[in-house]
Formats: C-alpha cells, sequence, structure tokens
C-alpha cells in the first residue's frame, strides 16, 4: 500500500520508526519489531497565513452550507415579521373608504416618514446579519473542516494503513473525537504488529517441524507440516494488507 495521505502538511507530523528486538537463541532468523506508535498532537498550525485564509471561505463540507442558508432564510423572515406590523396598519388605513382625503394624506405623510426611518434601520440591520453570517461561516468551518480531514482518514484505515493520524488546526472542533480515533487507530497498529510477530514465530516454528519430519521420514508429519506451511502463508497474506509502520 502506498504512503499515507495526511490531513495536513507532512512537516506537521512526527515520523515514526519501528524500534527492532533481538533475535531468540532458537531462531534461524530476524523477528518483526513490536511498535507502540504515540499518539499524535491533533493540533496541527497552518502552513501558510495565505492558506489558512482561503481555506476560511471554502465549502469543505455540505453542512456549511445549509447552515448558512438557515441563517440567511431565518434573518429574511425575522425582518419580514417586523415589516408586518409596522407599515400594515397605514396601508390599511389608505384602503379604508370611509377616511376623507385629508386623513388620507396625513396616513400617507405618516407612511413615508415611517419608510424613511424604517430602511436605514434595516440598512442597519442587513449589516448585522452579514457579519452574523460570516461569523456563523467562520464557526462552522471550525466544524466542517474536522469532519472533512476525518473522511479523509477513514477510508485509509478501512483499507488497512494504520500510520495514518488525524490532525486538526489549532482552533478546530472535534479535537477529542480526532484523539479517540488516533487512540483507536494506535491501538490497532500494535495489535496487529503482535500479529505479524506471532505469525513469524510460527513460521520458524513449522519450519523447524518440517524439518524433523523429514529427518524421521514420516509421510504423516510432512503432509502436516505442508499444510501449516500453507495456512502460514494465508494469514500473512491477510496481515500483510495492514501498514504498521511509515517507510
Amino acid at each position: 500500500m502506498g504512503e499515507p495521505l495526511r490531513a495536513t502538511s507532512p512537516s506537521d507530523q512526527h515520523a515514526e520508526t519501528p524500534t527492532a528486538t533481538n533475535a531468540s537463541k532458537e531462531s534461524s532468523g530476524p523477528r518483526p519489531a513490536l511498535v507502540s506508535v504515540p499518539l499524535q498532537d491533533a493540533r496541527a498550525k497552518p502552513s501558510s497565513g495565505r492558506t489558512h485564509k482561503r481555506r476560511l471561505i471554502s465549502f469543505v463540507h455540505p453542512l456549511q452550507a445549509r447552515v448558512l442558508s438557515h441563517v440567511i432564510a431565518y434573518s429574511l423572515i425575522v425582518f419580514v415579521l417586523l415589516a408586518i406590523p409596522v407599515f400594515k396598519p397605514l396601508l390599511q388605513s389608505l384602503d379604508n373608504p370611509a377616511l376623507s382625503w385629508q386623513e388620507r394624506a396625513a396616513v400617507a405623510d405618516d407612511l413615508l416618514s415611517l419608510h424613511a426611518r424604517f430602511w436605514p434601520w434595516a440598512l442597519g440591520a442587513s449589516v448585522v446579519v452579514l457579519i452574523h453570517c460570516v461569523h456563523s461561516l467562520l464557526l462552522m468551518h471550525r466544524v466542517a473542516g474536522p469532519l472533512y480531514r476525518l473522511t479523509r482518514v477513514f477510508p485509509q484505515i478501512g483499507d488497512g494503513n494504520l500510520c495514518v493520524r488525524a490532525t486538526f488546526r489549532e482552533g478546530d472542533y472535534l479535537v477529542p473525537e480526532a484523539d479517540l480515533v488516533n487512540q483507536m487507530t494506535a491501538q490497532l497498529q500494535t495489535k496487529i504488529n503482535t500479529l505479524k510477530h506471532a505469525q513469524v514465530m510460527l513460521a520458524l516454528d513449522t519450519a523447524r517441524f518440517k524439518e524433523v519430519a523429514v529427518m524421521k521420514n514420516d509421510p504423516a508429519l510432512t503432509a502436516l507440516a505442508k499444510q501449516m506451511e500453507q495456512n502460514l502463508a494465508g494469514l500473512k497474506t491477510s496481515l500483510d494488507t495492514f501498514k504498521t509502520y511509515s517507510g
């Protein structure tokens, strides 16, 4: 399998090198090392200010567009609900045939005066709503960004790459969840390394068992040794699908 795709730049990652163990006195070949991979810090700083700024205004997850559309829709509803009780009585008075033209003129003057006062207020409120939308977008980016990174990490773990880690930027949300994912991956990495070590030991024991069967010229033992070799080959093929060290 290829190199793991990091959620941030490679400079933010710590290199992982497996530690080697000494070969057993009874074994004739090297044994694989048990690797204990420490959890990496899930808070990675952005590589550059320009890249960080560009990512702040980008949509990396559908949740961002959905929340922003909800904020805009609710803001428009609030504007309409505020405008209806203000303008509706005056508009109804203009349509009242029982009023004289002098009274209608007075109502029209009040309507124009209210109209002149309402739109500056509406403009100021629109600026506040715009600031609120931008702030909501930035907050959602702190959630959508981690979700995007996790969606890139999960397929790699599913393919057997246990070296990959979820790395977030400073200030991102869902950091505890990323720590749990990294802890889970590290534990799987250690367990798979243990299984690989046990597989190599069984392969060495099977080789010695085959030598004894050949020396004794026992067909039953030779057939059993051959069957054991086939089973171990299948086990090795399955374990090799897991990548447990970088390099």
